[in-house]
């Protein structure tokens, strides 16, 4: 009885592994996203600033001034301010860039509220869009801009 649901467990997941749709580029920035999304909403600051290129520019649309540096300081005081942090992430587009396929282009509604308590004191609803660079095979966000 056992030996046959063994089997049966190992063919069902040799036919899934089958199906599965190869992952590309798209996926893979998607998978930086959401795990920039689950470093923010833990506080933790080093498995966000890991998506981050060395050349990372950032800021308000027009208003790029920030580095990787700069950066690491706004998510110790966004973590030191708000003990809870809620994020919601919507409409996220990722678009390989046609002519340079190490280049790619990222777009998303982010809503995002921070708190000491269950109530947020401070919420927020933003248009951010990023630019992403293929390093040796790992997508790094070199730039990033939210209005």
């Amino acid at each position: 009885m056992w030996r046959r649901l063994i089997t049966a467990l190992i063919l069902l997941t040799g036919l899934a592994g089958g199906c599965a749709e190869p992952v590309g580029p798209q996926a893979l920035i998607r998978a930086n996203i959401m795990a920039m999304e689950t470093a923010l909403a833990d506080h933790s600051p080093l498995d966000f600033l890991e998506h981050l290129a060395e050349s990372f520019t950032g800021g308000r649309t027009g208003q790029e001034n920030m580095d990787r540096e700069a950066a690491s300081r706004m998510l110790g005081l966004y973590f030191l301010r708000y003990r809870n942090i809620d994020i919601l992430l919507s409409q996220v587009h990722v678009e390989i860039d046609p002519r340079e396929p190490a280049l790619a282009y990222s777009s998303a509604n982010v809503a995002l509220a921070g708190g000491e308590r269950l109530i947020p004191n401070s919420a927020g609803l933003y248009r951010v869009s990023g630019q992403w660079q293929n390093f040796d095979g790992d997508w790094k966000l070199v730039r990033l801009e939210w209005e």
